[in-house]
């Protein structure tokens, strides 16, 4: 995972900006990584310009960011770490060149293409197994994202290290409970259930619930 910085690269300038008298119509690219990434700068800008800071990002606000790649990952029924770590390296690439454009235009294609980033009112699964492994999921993910950005990020990251923890011990015996007791049992659970809890809405809304429901 990379941090998102400047790079300018030339690359979907074609789909992201305006060409010669404004004629051509902004649209996102069809490929799911670039697709994820552009969305991803899309809410970095937006983060921005929201916070009216130039500067790093509340972890809140990158973990909505983080969510792009995530939902990437998630596209199947079992999540896909290659698929999200590609996003990752890609927002950076495309940073400087989408902004460059009328990327304000994209933001109700983004926001159609994945709805989970506009759920900031996020309901848990019922089922108790699934509550719990879906908290851990995202948790973690957000925990190693955020840990991965240096300083800035740390304080957020502890505290979901901590409820991860919490988190960790429920699920273990939940897992024994449902007869879930091999490595390759709970590693097959583990890529499922990550790839469900993305689509549960914002990571830090879904963190939240977490801890208003387990963090005891």
């Amino acid at each position: 995972m990379v941090k998102i910085a400047s790079a300018v690269v030339p690359v979907l300038a074609a789909s992201l900006l305006l060409g010669g008298c404004g004629e051509k119509t902004v649209t996102l690219p069809s490929d799911a990584v670039e697709q994820a990434a552009t969305c991803g700068v899309i809410a970095a800008a937006t983060e921005r310009e929201a916070a009216g800071v130039k500067g790093e990002l509340p972890a809140d606000a990158q973990a909505r960011i983080f969510h792009y790649a995530l939902l990437a990952g998630s596209s199947g029924e079992t999540f896909d770490n290659g698929k999200a770590d590609a996003v990752f390296q890609r927002m950076p690439k495309l940073f400087d060149q989408t902004i460059k454009g009328k990327w304000q235009t994209l933001r109700p294609s983004c926001q159609a293409a994945y709805p989970a980033t506009q759920i900031k009112s996020p309901a848990l699964p019922v089922d108790p197994l699934e509550s719990v492994a879906q908290c851990y999921a995202i948790t973690n993910f957000m925990r190693k994202a955020l840990g991965s950005q240096g300083a800035a990020y740390q304080e957020a990251a502890t505290r979901y290290g901590v409820l991860g923890t919490k988190l960790d011990t429920r699920l273990a015996s939940a897992l024994d409970r449902a007869g879930m007791r091999s490595p390759e049992a709970r590693k097959r659970n583990s890529d499922h259930t990550l790839a469900t809890s993305a689509k549960l809405g914002q990571p830090p809304a879904v963190i939240a619930a977490c801890e208003a429901k387990y963090d005891s």
